[in-house]
């Protein structure tokens, strides 16, 4: 079986690597001989020598209608039929590479999208099928690419349904989203991936979200095709000797059925296929394609396609098409293979076919956000945990204040504009609670976790400016080693309000807060446990009692917050057998009133969102996204650490409330983190929540 291999793990084990032996799961030991597979048929001669790169056009209502698209550069983008004859010229744009996405949404239609590279302009340009000419349609303006391209697929995602574009080339992936203005498609460029020099040919698995493709001189890999995700390169298979590549890797295709299916790779500088089960990415068998007598074997293959749709009686398998660079000093072609063939051959599952042309069902929830914060000043993993204050008696000048947890606290109005940036120490999270007596007045009070003195920050919020006033009495030590997370609790009992810190080690402890008489905040420490290993979120419920605490890679507690309460908990939801994916982070409330509302986690491990119950049990009520908004230029959140989430109404621009999130990846444009802020009622539309109105944060908890 082959194990996928992250690429840091793999220069280490390359780099150490002595002998004929590599990786010990990547071995080649003596692997069995290529079987020969006759090829069925094959296409005109194109009308250059640089054919390199095919896509099947499913006709998904007559599939014996559907055509070949295949690039040949200086003659342009051509089309066969099934039989191999030239159908048309699509486009007389020196074309290279090619890919076909269905149920792409232009003008009011759901058309097949195809995008090709044009090699001499450098571009991107898509198409769309015309009738009227048998050929294909410009529908896009050239999208310039920013390196000579080398691989080009589609990708459609499985979370947001939003399409995409992956250009290789000059060491990097480009991940360009494409969609539609009136009857154009346009695009944006949304990454930029290092994969490493030789990267070529790709191809996309939609339903798995991944790109795989090949790097010409190491193997074939994969990553993440979601825009806001990690995208680590992981090796499936390598050349020798540490895999069973003889040199040039070169095409890549995906034989889907509808139950998992196969990959296909080209191992060019020996004429074979390599095979791998989609499911597991064991290898399945070596292949290549020989001739028949009436029909030419195909050598030193570029470009591979496949399907396992049945295009026809003999093809009811579906077919394979791969690029023949040799064709007996013809100019190049395209060689048709009954899959079936392969199928007998190596003994594969004969599943029931897919069809790319039918439309993509979602599972998943989306959300976009409507504003986004300045980006920190900080770089790298600088943002972290948002508070919302909400103004007494102007709600639409309320704000957002966010840890920057490399060098203090920054303020932003609504519309993601800095107010105030403190350079007050690592603060890493923050919380606050209304209406605390400080000389003898009510004060709105922020408290934050500082990592630099390994104490409690305290400020006040001053109304006339909404800025951070320090009110803490002096240096307010935590006796920890590395104080992480923080909330602030108000009991509903005692009117006392509460600090309650977590360390990187899931100590927890917990201090009342009291005014010294001098203008200034003290503290007093009322409880201590531990919760077992490292933890950060937390929020506490000042109606209810409850204290809840994620504890990252086992899931979320909840706890009274009461300090007298000691340590008795019950899990809420966890990552084994749970809804939560490891790394659980940030934690928030959204009051509803009468004991109802949600309970929020980032669910960082998996870039969303965990929905709870706030009453009961906590019930599960289901995961969201938040995806990129382009009419408004922002891209959305992943990896977020903190979070905050309120029910008051924020003035016109949020009047249903908000939440707001850290974004750990601000992609578009590339730049350092921040925070995005998202109405209220998107989410509530998209999940079936309620949406309340009248909440005022600085009531009497339970009034």
């Amino acid at each position: 079986m082959n194990k996928i291999i992250p690429a840091t793990v793999l220069a280490i084990a390359v780099g150490a690597c002595q002998g004929d032996e590599g990786p010990d799961s990547l071995a080649t030991g003596d692997e069995p001989a290529a079987q020969a597979i006759a090829a069925a048929g094959e296409t005109m001669a194109a009308e250059s020598s640089a054919a390199n790169d095919a896509a099947l056009l499913i006709d998904g209502e007559d599939t014996e209608s559907s055509l070949l698209l295949a690039s040949s550069e200086a003659g342009g983008l051509e089309i066969y039929t099934l039989d191999g004859a030239r159908h048309a010229i699509g486009s007389d744009r020196p074309t290279t590479f090619v890919d076909v996405r269905y149920n792409y949404p232009l003008g009011g239609e759901s058309v097949d999208l195809i995008v090709g590279y044009d090699s001499e302009a450098a571009a991107l340009i898509a198409y769309v099928p015309d009738d009227m000419s048998t050929g294909l349609r410009e529908v896009s303006l050239p999208l310039a690419t920013q390196a000579e391209i080398n691989g080009l697929c589609l990708y459609r995602s499985p979370i947001s349904g939003k399409f995409y574009a992956f250009a290789a080339g000059d060491g990097e992936f480009q991940q360009w989203e494409l969609y539609s203005r009136g009857g154009a498609v346009e695009g944006r460029l949304i990454r930029s991936v290092p994969v490493g020099l030789g990267v070529a040919h790709c191809v996309a698995h939609d339903r798995e979200a991944a790109i795989i493709f090949s790097v010409e001189t190491v193997g074939v890999a994969r990553i993440n095709a979601e825009p806001e995700s990690e995208a680590e390169v992981e090796y499936i298979d390598l050349t020798q000797p540490h895999g069973r590549f003889s040199g040039d890797v070169k095409g890549v295709a995906l034989y889907e059925q509808a139950e998992g299916g196969y990959l296909v790779v080209s191992d060019a500088d020996e004429s074979r296929l390599q095979l791998y089960d989609l499911e597991n990415l064991e290898h399945r068998g070596t292949v290549s394609v020989v001739g028949d007598g009436s029909v030419d074997g195909a050598d030193e293959t570029e470009g591979v396609v496949a399907t396992s749709l049945p295009l026809s009686s003999s093809l009811g398998q579906g077919l394979l098409v791969l690029a023949d660079d040799d064709n007996d000093g013809e100019p190049t072609n395209y060689k048709i293979v009954p899959w079936q063939r392969i199928s007998e051959s190596l003994g594969l599952h004969a599943g029931a076919p897919h069809d790319p042309t039918g439309l993509l069902a979602l599972d998943t929830t989306t959300v976009m956000p409507t504003v986004e914060t300045a980006p920190v000043v900080s770089f790298g993993d600088a943002a972290d945990d948002p508070v919302i204050w909400v103004h007494p008696t102007d709600v639409a000048h309320s704000v957002v204040i966010g840890t920057q947890k490399q060098r203090g606290i920054n303020v932003y109005d609504l519309e993601g504009n800095l107010l105030q940036s403190r350079e007050d120490g690592r603060i890493n999270n923050a919380d606050i609670r209304y209406g605390f007596l400080l000389d003898g007045e009510p004060a709105d009070i922020v408290t934050g976790s500082n990592r630099s003195t390994d104490s409690i920050a305290i400020w006040k919020v001053d109304l006339s400016t909404r800025t951070l006033v320090d009110v803490a009495d002096g240096v307010i030590p935590t006796g920890m080693a590395d104080p992480y997370g923080l909330c602030m609790y108000r009991s509903p009992g005692t009117g006392h309000y509460h600090v309650i810190v977590n360390d990187t080690d899931g100590l927890v402890r917990q201090w009342r807060l009291f005014d010294t008489g001098a203008g200034k905040v003290g503290t007093e420490l009322v409880r201590e446990f531990s919760v077992g290993s490292q933890t950060e979120g937390c929020v506490a419920d000042d109606e209810t009692g409850d204290l809840y605490i994620g504890e990252e890679n086992r899931g979320i507690w909840k706890y009274s917050a009461e300090p007298d309460s000691g340590s008795e908990r019950t899990l809420v939801d966890g990552i084994e057998d749970g809804n939560l994916t490891a790394d659980v982070e940030g934690l928030a409330l959204y009051f509803s009133g009468n004991g109802e509302g949600y309970l929020i986690a980032s669910n960082q491990g998996a870039d969303n969102y965990a929905v709870y119950e706030r009453q009961g049990d906590n019930r599960f009520l289901g995961h969201f996204f938040v995806v990129s908004n382009e009419a408004s230029g922002i891209d959305g959140a992943s990896e977020t650490d903190g979070l905050d989430v309120t029910s008051a109404n924020l003035g016109a621009t949020f009047p249903n409330g908000v939440l707001v999130v850290q974004d750990g990846r601000n992609i578009t444009p590339k730049a350092r983190q921040n925070y995005k802020l998202v109405p209220w009622e998107r989410i509530a539309e998209a999940m079936g929540l309620s949406i309340h109105h009248g909440y005022d944060p600085r009531a009497e908890p339970g009034t």
